[in-house]
C-alpha cells in the first residue's frame, strides 16, 4: 500500500456512523490492545479555540522536554498535520503502516456490523502511534461535541479543557448554548481536573460548573480581573496575568483568552504533580503557532489567512480586522462550506473589504 492509497482508504470511509456513541472506537482500540490506557491526556473540547489551545499547551509541554503527542482536526494542507509528536508530523511511511495495521481489524468489525467512521480510524491510528512512541502526554482535540466523540474513549484525562462555546453544528449538538455545553462537558470525568475558557456565555458556564459539581471537581476558570493587556497588534500580544508577564505569538484578542485557558491547564497540571516551571510556560506560549488562524503568510504585500466559519469565529475575525487593519484597502477572498454560517460571514466581512471575491471550496 502506498501513502496515497492509505489516505484514500481513510477518506473512502463514511464520515458518520448510523448510531451515536463511542462503542465502535472502544472496540477498535480493544483490538489494538487499548493503547490509550498507556497515555496521559490534556483533552480539549469547545466550539472555537480548541486547536489553538491544543497547540499552545503542546508548546508548553515541549518546552519542558516532554514528548508530546498532538491530535488536531481538520488539517489545512497535509493530512498528517492531524497526528504529530513534538510538532513533527507522522511520516508517510509510518502512517501507511498504521493504516495497513488497522485494515484487517476494521474488516473484522465490519463483519460484525460495526460501521466504523473516518474519524474513529484517525483517532485509533493516532493513539496507537502515540503509545508505541511512548509519549509522555497527548494534547487531544475533540472532533465534534464531546460526549459521543471518538476521542472520548479515553479514561479521565489529567486535564479536561472547555474552550469557547457558541453556536455551531446545532443539528447535532442542540439549538441552545446550554445543550451544546452539555455535549462538550461529556469529556469531564470523575478524577480529571478541569480548565475553562475565561469568557464563556453565562448559559454555557452554568452547565460546565454544574457538571463539575456532579463529578466533585473544582473548575479552574480563567480570571479576567487578573488580566492586563499590555499590547495587542499585528505582531502578537503581551499580557500581565496574575502578576506574570507573557508574550503571545498567536494573533488576536481572542487568542489572549485562549492562552488564559492554557494557563489554567498549566495550573491544574501542577496540582496533578507535573513540575511545570514559569519560565518554560512563558517560553511555550511565546513560541506557540497554528496555521490558518489569523496567520500572516506574507508581510509585503500583507496577506493573512483565517478559518472562521461560525458566527463567533466571524465576530473574532472582524474584530481583529478592525483592530489591526482598519483603513487599509483590503481585498478579501472568501469561500465557505454550505453548512456553515456563510450568509452571516459574507454580510460582516464584506463591510470591511474594498474588494470582495467569493469562491467555492473544492470539497
Amino acid at each position: 500500500m502506498t501513502y496515497d492509497e492509505a489516505v484514500a482508504y481513510i477518506h473512502a470511509t463514511p464520515k458518520l456512523g448510523t448510531r451515536l456513541g463511542v462503542y465502535r472506537i472502544v472496540e477498535l482500540l480493544r483490538l489494538l490492545g487499548d493503547p490509550q490506557k498507556q497515555l496521559k491526556f490534556i483533552h480539549v473540547a469547545g466550539t472555537n479555540g480548541k486547536g489553538s489551545t491544543v497547540m499552545a499547551a503542546a508548546s508548553v509541554m515541549q518546552a519542558h522536554g516532554y514528548k508530546t503527542g498532538i491530535f488536531i482536526s481538520p488539517f489545512v494542507e497535509d493530512f498528517r498535520e492531524r497526528i504529530q509528536i513534538n510538532g513533527e508530523m507522522i511520516s508517510k511511511e509510518v502512517l501507511t503502516a498504521q493504516v495497513e495495521k488497522v485494515i484487517p481489524l476494521i474488516n473484522d468489525m465490519r463483519s460484525r456490523n460495526f460501521d466504523i467512521t473516518q474519524f474513529e480510524i484517525d483517532t485509533a491510528i493516532a493513539l496507537d502511534y502515540f503509545a508505541r512512541e511512548k509519549c509522555d502526554i497527548v494534547c487531544f482535540e475533540v472532533g465534534l461535541g464531546g460526549r459521543y466523540d471518538a476521542t472520548n474513549a479515553i479514561d479521565a484525562p489529567d486535564v479536561a479543557a472547555i474552550c469557547s462555546i457558541s453556536f455551531d453544528h446545532t443539528e447535532l449538538l442542540g439549538d441552545t448554548l446550554a445543550k451544546i455545553a452539555g455535549e462538550k462537558c461529556g469529556i469531564i470525568k470523575k478524577g480529571s481536573r478541569v480548565a475553562v475558557y475565561p469568557n464563556e456565555p453565562k448559559e454555557a458556564l452554568e452547565v460546565i460548573l454544574q457538571t463539575c459539581r456532579e463529578q466533585d471537581i473544582i473548575a479552574n476558570v480563567g480570571d479576567l480581573s487578573q488580566l492586563e493587556i499590555l499590547s495587542c497588534d499585528g505582531e502578537g500580544s503581551r499580557i500581565r496575568y496574575r502578576g506574570e508577564e507573557y508574550d503571545i505569538g498567536l494573533l488576536g484578542k481572542h487568542q489572549i483568552y485562549n492562552m488564559l485557558t492554557v494557563l489554567s491547564i498549566c495550573e491544574e497540571l501542577r496540582k496533578n504533580g507535573w513540575p511545570l516551571e514559569q519560565e518554560k510556560i512563558r517560553r511555550g506560549l511565546a513560541k506557540a503557532s497554528f496555521g490558518g488562524r489569523m496567520e500572516r503568510v506574507c508581510k509585503s504585500p500583507l496577506c493573512v489567512i483565517d478559518g472562521a466559519h461560525n458566527p463567533d469565529g466571524i465576530d473574532n475575525l472582524c474584530a481583529n480586522i478592525d483592530h489591526f487593519y482598519e483603513g487599509r484597502n483590503l481585498i478579501v477572498v472568501m469561500g465557505m462550506l454550505a453548512d456553515k454560517s456563510y450568509e452571516y460571514g459574507i454580510s460582516q466581512v464584506a463591510k470591511r473589504a474594498a474588494k470582495m471575491i467569493t469562491v467555492t471550496p473544492d470539497t
